[in-house]
């Protein structure tokens, strides 16, 4: 439920900016940019787009959520959460799958699906049921060609 309340607040205030950048007002850009600490060379991996682009350095131990947001280029401003995906339930089960909604605002009126459907029953535990999801779309990525490579270690020989 409080996945729903925060996207239901996203909403409200995308719905809220773009009226005002319609009325031609200007609406701040929201542009800051997750500090990410420096690290030892050794500790960490870059994240490696199917076009062979390293995109960021990730820690080795870099949580599935961490790693969907860097591919996918998700911003602060941006909605990342779960959504029921009323066209793949069956029966008692529904079906969910890890949803991106853009904070600048555009003619796309529907969420861009970044996993596969994950059926789960009622009562089952939010964050199982987030981990599950957050590990089908690592899986995604994996099968789009994304990969984690060492970050480059002098040669001591």
């Amino acid at each position: 439920m409080q996945s729903l309340a925060s996207f239901d607040r996203w909403l409200t205030r995308r719905a809220a900016s773009t009226k005002a950048a319609g009325a031609g007002q200007a609406v701040p850009p929201q542009t800051a940019k997750a500090a990410i600490p420096a690290q030892a060379a050794s500790a960490t991996r870059h994240l490696i787009s199917p076009w062979g682009e390293a995109l960021m350095p990730m820690p080795r131990r870099a949580s599935a959520a961490r790693i969907v947001r860097a591919a996918h280029g998700v911003r602060s401003a941006d909605w990342l959460g779960l959504l029921a995906d009323e066209s793949q339930g069956y029966g008692t089960q529904q079906a969910w799958r890890l949803a991106l909604w853009r904070a600048a605002p555009s003619t796309d009126v529907q969420p861009q699906w970044l996993s596969p459907p994950v059926l789960a029953r009622p009562g089952q535990s939010p964050k199982a049921l987030r981990d599950a999801v957050l590990e089908q779309a690592l899986q995604a990525l994996w099968q789009q060609g994304w990969r984690l490579q060492e970050a480059f270690s002098p040669d001591l020989h």
